[in-house]
């Protein structure tokens, strides 16, 4: 029977556990935060800039308005004697109702007559604004023109105006007013302001700008980083391979080959080393099928680069072309096509040696497609292929089959059964996750591993890898000391003694 201090330990552990995980669900969505906002920055920081210019120039392109004001004193008519409390709270009182009086019909009429206002009584009545400040006596009256001098004289008229109205009417009413301030021409227009619209609109684009990432994101499902990918499918990442920019032909795709010191060749090492672990590479594992869910998301261009950094490692390498209906790997080789895989699945006697072609790339033999048949997927799933299969395994350390998407037609399923491993390749921003995963579901169905994912067309700022980073600077495709020597690659690849590329380290004759 357990103890109580081994419960209160195991207990102590769980808890730290749990806290440990969600200290590591909050990192990542933290990092999935920083991630966003560094694919949208762009949009959000032009969305601002765009709205504080635009509601500038609109600013500084309407008609000002400018603002006056009258200060008026309303005071209760009395006779000889002390001023009492009632009478102070009864001119509070006359001031409100006092400030209802100012904008009536007599009075603007008056005012537009005595001031010469160029306005009717109806457009003066929307440019004058009477208050009684809580508490005081006071009316304060404003104007609101398209100039300063204009705004003053429309207050001041306005008030005269009211003041004589009211003197007229003095045995009728029971308070007197008398000017406290009069209005003078404002130096700055009340409106527009161009600098707190401009950062007005700049905040209020910005937020729509947000806004609209957000609908984005909510509604595009497409694999964004391989931590996502990971998450979502529960398979490893073998690499994230950058973008690779313009092509001028198909055997520019090779990367591993062209540039080898490059992040990308680095990424397709990366790739070679966790597939090896990922299914017990060697022995009687030797057969590696690449796929995806769909067209254009890079899985003939990681098949070659694979087979190339495989054959820079020392393994005998071939590679198929297993699309039998859009047939790629011949021209990223640069080899002839008229025989190949078909030609071997339709011969009688099939000579596999004399059907394979030497590429120019290390230990890399290639297997091309042949001459396109009616029937690819019976041909995939004949005994004949498994035939042809089991030679090719006694002859390379690797096998490498570029096959057709995974949905769109069934020839992965059929190889899937056939080979040792599979490598499921995703396009950043393109590969949508429900396709994905279903890719996963129809390919487990074969029983065969799935090593992991590779992802295409990552941005270098989505990598992720350190190496993307710190490899820049620390690659074998720059340039070392002046003094150091370098060795040849293809001797050594070639099994030849290492050759040195001597460089001089004086001016010795």
């Amino acid at each position: 029977m357990p103890s109580y201090g081994s419960r209160s330990a195991s207990l102590s552990i769980s808890h730290m556990t749990e806290s440990v995980r969600n200290e590591t669900i909050r990192a990542m969505d933290l990092a999935i935060l920083l991630q966003l906002g560094r694919r949208w920055l762009w949009l959000v920081a032009g969305a601002a800039v765009l709205g504080g210019v635009a509601a500038f120039l609109v600013s500084t392109r309407l008609t000002p308005s400018y603002e006056a004001r009258t200060t008026l004193l309303v005071v209760q008519r009395q006779g000889e004697g002390v001023v009492q409390l009632n009478d102070l709270q009864t001119a509070e009182r006359l001031a409100n109702t006092f400030s209802r009086l100012v904008t009536l019909r007599p009075v603007l009429d008056r005012s537009i007559q005595d001031g010469n206002l160029p306005f009717d009584t109806t457009e003066l009545e929307k440019r004058i604004g009477v208050t009684n400040p809580r508490g005081t006596q006071l009316l304060e009256v404003t104007a609101h023109a398209s100039t300063a001098d204009l705004a003053a004289r429309m207050s001041n008229t306005v008030a005269r105006a009211f003041i004589s109205s009211n003197e007229a009417a003095l045995t009728s009413r029971p308070g007197q007013v008398s000017v406290v301030e009069e209005a003078l021409p404002p130096r700055d227009p009340v409106s527009p302001r161009p600098l707190v619209n401009a950062v007005l609109g700049g905040v209020l684009l910005m937020l729509a700008a947000i806004a609209v990432v957000m609908v984005i994101e909510y509604l595009d499902d497409t694999v964004k980083s391989g931590e996502d990918a990971a998450e979502q499918t529960g398979l490893p990442i073998l690499a994230r391979i950058e973008q690779f920019g313009r092509r001028r032909n198909a055997r520019e795709q090779l990367p591993a080959a062209n540039r080898p010191g490059s992040t990308i060749a680095e990424a397709y090492r990366a790739a070679r080393t966790n597939l090896s672990y990922a299914i017990d590479l060697g022995h009687d594992r030797r057969l590696i099928l690449v796929t995806s869910p769909g067209l254009g998301e890079g899985k003939t261009t990681t098949a070659a680069n694979l087979a190339v950094v495989f054959g820079l490692a020392g393994h005998r390498v071939c590679v198929i072309d297993t699309d039998l209906r859009r047939p790629t790997i011949h021209k990223v080789f640069g080899v002839d096509n008229s025989k190949g895989l078909t030609t071997l699945l339709l011969s009688r006697e099939p000579d596999i040696d004399r059907t394979l072609v030497r590429s120019l790339h290390t230990n890399v033999t290639v297997l091309p497609s042949g001459p396109l048949p009616p029937n690819p997927s019976e041909l995939l799933g004949s005994a004949r292929m498994q035939e042809v299969l089991d030679g090719l395994r006694e002859r390379f350390d690797v096998v490498l089959m570029d096959s057709p998407p995974a949905l769109v037609v069934t020839d992965a399923s059929v190889l899937g059964m056939l080979v040792d491993g599979l490598i499921i390749v995703a396009r950043a921003g393109k590969t949508r996750m429900g396709e994905l995963r279903a890719t996963i579901t129809e390919l487990a169905q074969t029983g065969r591993p799935i090593a992991g994912l590779m992802l295409n067309r990552v941005s270098t700022r989505d990598a992720g890898y350190y190496h993307y980073q710190y490899g820049r600077g620390y690659s074998a495709g720059d340039e070392p000391e002046p003094d150091v020597p370098r060795l040849r690659l293809q001797n050594l690849a070639a099994g030849s003694p290492p050759a040195t590329d001597a460089r001089p380290t004086g001016t010795g004759e």
